[in-house]
């Protein structure tokens, strides 16, 4: 019985201790204002600045491809969009291209990744003949991996036959 009453009077005496010291000094502490750290304003002149850099990139060109062909015919306007490439290449000299191949969902994986691979090598035969470095090239192949639209109607196949040419970042 002792014990209990012992107890009991430890635990009164530390309730209204620590009731005190909350209300007198933990309290008024957690009111007083917080001092903010700014973050110097150059981060975000850099984010601007590369966000304004990747804006003037120019944007990936597609080149089209028949059912199971890879041969490529060129046309006007993909001339103009690799007069902008090699614009971007020549002034910023630590950039690549980037060549992809893809296919659609008819033939088997293996066919459909060395189809897609061919195709990519026709666009960097390509630009190779434009004036190109072929060590500024990165060439690849999703073949059926990676579609833009659905494999149901001939249209949607007939878009994800295409090689995306690109600028890495």
């Amino acid at each position: 019985m002792r014990i209990l009453t012992i107890g009991s009077i430890v635990f009164v005496i530390w309730a209204f201790f620590s009731t005190w010291l909350f209300v007198d000094f933990l309290k008024p502490a957690l009111k007083r204002p917080v001092p903010v750290e700014t973050l110097p304003e150059t981060r975000s002149i850099v984010a601007d600045s590369l966000a304004k850099i990747y804006a003037l990139m120019p944007k990936e060109l597609i080149i089209w491809y028949d059912f199971d062909k890879a041969g490529l015919t060129p046309d006007a306007p993909m001339e103009a969009s690799l007069t902008a490439f090699k614009e971007w290449l020549d002034k910023y000299p630590g950039s690549m291209l980037v060549i992809t191949g893809h296919t659609d969902l008819v033939g088997t994986p293996e066919y459909n990744q060395a189809l897609g691979m061919e195709r990519a090598r026709a666009a960097q035969k390509f630009l190779e003949s434009k004036g190109f470095p072929p060590a500024r090239m990165i060439v690849s192949s999703k073949g059926e991996e990676e579609p833009i639209t659905g494999y149901i109607t001939d249209d949607e196949r007939a878009k994800n036959r295409r090689t995306v040419i690109s600028i890495k970042k």
